[in-house]
């Protein structure tokens, strides 16, 4: 006979969307009964910190955003390493694989996404790899113990991250990039190659507008072919070419999905008291995918669970990265502009820009040095106009130092 238990909010995915909505519940509501279940069997971790413990020995308890003290102290019930096999919206309950079924009054969807892995040709070969779990990473680490040569697949922010990485373990280093440059959601072309160059001297390899067309070897990676290019002698082949929401858990229920789970500004899904957060959540035809969106969201359906009423924006997307000893810093729109102002000193590697839509900035970029960053964000934020200063003639540095 299955154990039946009930609570009063029910949480499926402990990433930081579901650690931060049950944080703000537990402010709110001190005598309701959270319950958090995981198909991971560890406490809520910094995923966004994995790619850097490649090249560093770590415990488990390194990536912990708290230890389980901190859980008790909230009183908030941890199932770990268990799969939600059904979810009944109708009965408000879920079913576990064990058996278990778990009653519930409100229930946040947040359990995230997986790798994407493009359909290349020998892709189920020994030593190809991709990084979003601890269990991942302990595997990524062991294999790489006995590989000269590695080749990352995907150019954006956790492929550079990992292939830094990887370059510190002492490994011969390939990125392979589909787009015509690197980072291409955050940069222009211009500063992409700046930032390339930087990066080429610090001795990580590039292969740009290339499409991987098969990996090489009988059972266990030997190499890799690139479509109308060369193939590529390595050891091990880790892709990091984006991620997909795990909206399987909405089969056999009346849930509105697309890309994602959908959801309205106050981030609940079209059945009363079940919301979404994070990787999973789609909010106006978008899922962004990133940590500091799926922590914000996880607070509002916190609250919201509550019984309040706090509306979800969608925020500007910027990013931080840091590797090779450069900083990069990017917000905004840097794609839609009609006027740009910079500032580079290549000597030192340091290259801003500020992106601008009739005077207003839409978008910027600095690199080397990001000092400025904050004053820089709240300027994109606001869209700050600058025809005053323009019209003044002041340079790019004199700008940002009015902010």
């Amino acid at each position: 006979m299955s154990e039946k238990m009930k609570t009063k909010y029910l949480i499926i995915g402990n990433g930081i969307a579901g650690f931060s909505a049950a944080e703000e519940i537990s402010k709110r509501d001190e005598n309701g009964t959270i319950t958090i279940v995981s198909s991971e069997q560890y406490l809520t971790y910094y995923r966004v910190k994995l790619s850097h413990y490649i090249s560093k020995d770590f415990t488990d308890k390194d990536l912990l955003v708290k230890k389980e003290d901190w859980y008790k102290e909230k009183n908030i019930d941890l199932i770990l390493g268990s799969i939600v096999e059904k979810i009944d919206t109708d009965n408000n309950n879920i079913k576990l694989d064990d058996g278990r079924e778990i009653e519930y009054k409100k229930l946040l969807l947040a359990n995230g996404s997986r790798p994407f892995i493009p359909p290349v040709a020998g892709k189920y070969k020994k030593g190809v790899l991709a990084l979003r779990t601890i269990k991942d990473l302990k595997h990524i680490k062991n294999y790489f113990n006995n590989c000269k040569n590695i080749t990352v697949i995907g150019g954006g922010l956790l492929g550079l991250e990992a292939a830094w990485a990887i370059k510190k373990l002492g490994k011969d280093v390939n990125v392979i990039e589909y787009s015509p440059y690197l980072l291409s959601k955050q940069l222009d072309e211009e500063l992409s190659n700046k930032f390339k160059d930087i990066l080429e001297k610090k001795g990580l390899k590039f292969y740009l507008g290339a499409a991987s067309e098969k990996i090489l070897g009988e059972n266990i990676v030997k190499g890799l072919s690139i479509k109308d290019g060369p193939e590529i002698k390595t050891d091990a082949v880790l892709f990091s070419t984006g991620i997909r929401s795990n909206i399987s858990i909405a089969e056999g229920t009346n849930l509105n999905v697309g890309r994602g789970i959908k959801v309205d500004r106050y981030l609940e899904t079209n059945i009363k008291n079940v919301f979404a957060a994070g990787d999973i959540a789609e909010i106006n035809g978008v899922t962004l995918g990133l940590w500091t969106a799926a922590n914000e969201q996880g607070k509002i359906a916190g609250i919201n669970m509550t019984g309040e009423n706090k509306e979800y924006t969608l925020p500007k997307p910027y990013t931080m990265l840091n590797i090779a000893d450069t900083s990069l810093f990017s917000i905004g729109d840097v794609k839609e502009f009609d006027e740009t102002l910079k500032f580079s000193d290549d000597e030192k590697f340091i290259h801003n820009k500020l992106y601008l839509k009739n005077k207003k900035i839409i978008g910027a970029v600095l690199i080397g040095d990001v000092s400025k960053m904050v004053k820089v964000k709240k300027a994109v934020n606001k869209n700050l106009d600058i025809s005053k200063e323009l019209q003044e003639g002041l340079k790019l540095k004199e700008i940002i130092d009015k902010f």
